[in-house]
């Protein structure tokens, strides 16, 4: 489209990104909007062409020349990422030239690997620290992966300044993607394309007589596209003066008229005219071998088609977009089923094309034709298998592709396999009645593990519990032989409801046999005796145990631990009851990661609130904050329900460290605003943790005797010193001094040496809170020595704090005295206890006027009038 009357535009746009942010890691994020049709991406095509040059003529006159390695790292090429309207080329494919350009792989293999927002991260890790502009065209339209990529590629720090453009329609603001960019303190900029003035249409329409100018004019309002519109049907009725003769749709709306505008130019295109338009809209490139192939034409007879299709004004001079997206989609759906089935199918087969875009292809044909009545072929097996595919790598980034993909399979097509991965998708996106509907189906018909663990699943995040444990306890024959990954999942289900299972289903487990030789279920079976020895308080069993599971974890592969995820969040939580915290983020971290890519959204809360409370134990409250806020996300949106307040407890344990007392308060109402969890251990961590906040902001306390009976797991130790908090806030400090002394004693036994650590550090603030700042800061140094041994830097910053505390405390003592002569110190203290002169004289073997002098010059020093002011001083608290 030629921009006239955009120069100003053009400059304005230009310079506004012509000097990039100066701070590294600083965000600029510019939004450009305006109607259909206004040139907004026709100007966002010249305005990254100047920047080109100015970046080809910076680069000459320095002698810096670009080298293919930094061609695609954003340094002197911007890269332009586009939203597709049809959705043809499956997810993340907007950014696919800069995530292969940087990391080497095309966008399937990745995404097989890693989330959008782990790439996103792997993507700045590859740029250097010179500018980046990225620009997003018609943003509105990106794909779900899209928009997490380039949220991610916004909130996390780059090593240089970074540039953000996005351009949609009025009242198509990409507001996630906006906030996004507020959140991270961008320099914000908004620039609307206004429409053109009538000199400007004026001269765009300048061949036609004056009667049709001024037709156009009025017709067009400001709006190029519509005028270049106008003037192709001008041109081809030249005998017409009057819009509504050329179009017969005075009045409608402009992509109305636009789209009457291309449905009356397909209708004069001679055949390989039209079959090439066509084939335009369902590619979107322009690739003349390829549009061939798809038409059903030769090279010749395409380069023929398109001359004409630029005479009738149906391309755009746009270099990245052939055919705007109205005059796209108009054509596209003035194709007819049959042509646009066989057009999807010859481009699913096209040289090189990618897995994504062949599934989406193949969706189109399928949708598009009348396969669903079996009138024409239906998909082959091997076509299934790549929409199958395809799924199976896009279901952790864009279930929303998946549902395109698999839900218009006609019944003959469908498969448990399929099946499958549909119910995920729904759940993935929110729909669990018709996902449990999809499996109840499947298993109805099928003995498919897979459908019967996530159909339990789906019901017990769905709070029907009692059903799902059900459903696994029918699927164990109790005859050795039953499916593993069943029973793994059924010891799970018992574990999370009774609090551990039976050692009968452990060893059962540990017995069935293992035709990998991975040795998978005997350390499935070991987390679980963990667990079951950590609920009794038999620590040392526990870490028998565990160190089994630590040795599996640093060996296990992708494919075995993501067939465990639920073992493997439980092994987290026993590395954080252990205070193996670095062990436990490591192995949260990675399962994390698998259940995103496999879509298992059943076990995302329990893996990240793991994740958020080793984080947080370690020190890492900014990791801890981002985890524990996508925990309670993923526990609101996919359950279980119960653990919706451990998710927010992992949030309330970061705000302690943040010396914030409004961000505690806030965490602290947010947690009692929810209901408690079942299960036991977790209800205990709730209670707990919010009975100590609840002391600290001084809050009404609720008696909770149940948290200190038995059986005494491996976490009462802690608990008891929470306990000692809550019942000092009261003024009982016989009744806390005696549940210290009970907590010191448990974690002795247990060999809890983290809690043991805890516990001093408890009994320590009380000391200091109670006057006595030596023991207190005594017992604040043993208990850092122990935090440090064991990398609880959220505790060794508490000991710390509470040090400094207490030697001030010792220093607001010494001060006063500080004064005094070593012989009047002696006798202050002999006051202090209550002696008289005489008794001073005789312990201090001096006369009874020499005492009495000694009195009196200290009680003058201390400007004090009395001995029990003495007394007092000595023994006064910080």
């Amino acid at each position: 489209m030629v921009l006239v009357g955009r120069e100003e535009d053009i400059r304005q746009v230009t310079a506004l990104l012509a000097d990039p942010p100066q701070m590294p890691g600083q965000l600029r994020f510019v939004q450009i909007d305006g109607e259909i049709g206004a040139g907004k991406s026709a100007l966002l095509s010249s305005v990254l062409r100047e920047l080109r040059e100015k970046e080809r003529a910076k680069s000459a006159a320095t002698g810096d020349g670009v080298t293919p390695a930094r061609a695609v790292s954003l340094s002197t090429c911007v890269l332009l990422a586009q939203g597709d309207q049809l959705h043809t080329d499956g997810p993340l494919v907007a950014f696919r030239v800069l995530l292969e350009g940087l990391l080497g792989e095309p966008v399937e293999e990745l995404l097989d690997d890693a989330t959008p927002a782990q790439l996103a991260l792997r993507c700045l890790e590859a740029l250097d620290d010179t500018p980046v502009v990225i620009a997003v065209d018609d943003a509105h339209w990106l794909d779900p992966a899209s928009v997490t990529f380039l949220d991610a590629l916004m909130q996390s720090p780059a090593h240089g300044p970074l540039t953000v453009i996005v351009v949609h329609r009025f009242g198509q603001a990409p507001w996630n993607l906006i906030m996004a960019a507020r959140k991270r303190g961008a320099l914000m900029s908004h620039y609307t394309l206004e429409p053109l003035p009538d000199t400007a249409i004026s001269a765009i329409a300048d061949s036609l007589s004056a009667p049709q100018v001024e037709a156009v004019v009025a017709a067009a309002e400001g709006n190029p596209l519509f005028a270049h519109a106008l003037i192709a049907a001008f041109r081809r009725h030249p005998d017409t003066a009057r819009v509504e003769d050329v179009l017969a749709h005075t009045g409608a709306e402009r992509s109305s008229l636009l789209a009457a505008a291309v449905a009356s130019d397909l209708d004069r295109l001679d055949t390989p005219a039209r079959l090439t338009l066509e084939s335009l809209a369902i590619l979107g490139r322009s690739d003349t071998e390829a549009l061939a192939e798809v038409a059903g034409l030769d090279q010749r007879q395409v380069t023929e088609s398109a001359k004409q299709l630029a005479e009738r004004g149906l391309l755009t001079e746009n270099p990245h977009e052939v055919l705007h997206p109205v005059v796209r989609l108009s054509v596209y759906q003035n194709t007819s089923t049959a042509r646009r089935s066989d057009a999807h199918r010859r481009a699913a087969y096209l040289p090189e094309t990618e897995l994504f875009e062949r599934a989406e292809h193949l969706r189109g044909a399928l949708t598009s034709g009348n396969l669903l009545t079996g009138a024409t072929q239906p998909l082959t097996p091997a076509e299934i298998a790549v929409l199958v595919d395809a799924a199976g790598v896009a279901i952790g980034s864009e279930p929303a592709a998946v549902l395109r993909w698999l839900s218009d399979l006609p019944p003959e097509l469908r498969t448990p396999q399929t099946e499958t991965l549909l119910a995920r998708a729904l759940i993935l996106t929110g729909d669990f009645e018709t996902a449990i509907d999809r499996l109840r189906a499947i298993i109805s018909t099928t003995d498919a593990p897979e459908a019967q663990i996530l159909l339990a699943n789906a019901l017990r995040v769905t709070g029907h519990t009692g059903e799902a444990r059900a459903l696994l306890e029918t699927a164990q024959d109790g005859a050795g032989s039953a499916d593993p990954a069943l029973l793994r999942e059924y010891i799970d289900m018992v574990s999370l409801i009774d609090g551990h299972p039976p050692e009968v289903l452990i060893s059962k487990l540990e017995s069935l046999h293992d035709p990998a030789g991975t040795g998978l279920n005997k350390v499935v079976a070991a987390i679980y005796r963990t667990m079951a020895s950590l609920a009794v308080g038999r620590v040392p069993e526990g870490q028998a145990s565990f160190r089994r599971v630590t040795d599996w974890a640093d060996r296990v592969t992708n494919d075995e631990l993501a067939s465990v995820p639920h073992a493997a969040a439980c092994a987290v939580w026993a590395a954080y009851m252990l205070d193996q915290y670095q062990a436990g983020l490591v192995l949260a971290k990675r399962s994390l990661q698998l259940a995103h890519r496999h879509g298992q959204a059943d076990v995302l809360a329990n893996l990240g609130t793991g994740l958020a409370f080793c984080q947080a134990a370690m020190g890492l409250l900014d990791d801890a904050e981002r985890t524990g806020t996508q925990a309670v996300h993923d526990a609101e949106t996919y359950g279980p329900p119960s653990l919706v307040s451990m998710a927010r407890a992992g949030l309330m344990i970061a705000a302690q460290g943040r010396n914030n007392p409004e961000l505690l308060r806030a965490r602290y109402e947010d947690v009692m605003a929810v209901p408690l969890p079942e299960f036991g251990w977790w209800r205990n961590a709730v209670l707990t943790t919010r009975g100590r906040v609840a002391a600290m902001l001084d809050e009404p306390l609720e008696a909770h005797p149940e948290l200190l009976g038995d059986p005494k797991d491996a976490m009462i130790a802690a608990r008891y010193a929470d306990a000692a908090v809550v019942a000092a806030s009261t003024g009982d400090h016989e009744t806390a001094n005696a549940l210290i002394a009970q907590g010191l004693e448990i974690a002795e036994e247990q060999k809890q040496h983290g809690q043991r650590g805890m516990v001093l550090t408890t009994q320590a603030e009380l000391l200091l809170r109670a006057g006595d700042p030596l023991s207190a800061v005594n017992l604040f140094r043993e208990a850092r020595t122990i935090f440090e041994q064991r990398g609880m830097k959220l505790l060794i910053g508490r000991a710390q704090a509470g040090m400094a505390q207490a030697e001030a405390a010792l220093s607001k003592q010494a001060a006063p005295l500080a004064q005094l002569s070593e012989r009047e110190q002696q006798v202050a203290e002999l006051l202090a206890q209550g002696m008289k002169n005489r008794e001073i004289a005789a312990h201090l073997g001096v006369s009874a006027r020499t005492a009495e002098n000694h009195v009196h010059r200290l009680l003058k020093k201390l400007d004090l009038s009395s001995r029990s002011e003495v007394a007092q001083l000595l023994s006064s608290p910080a």
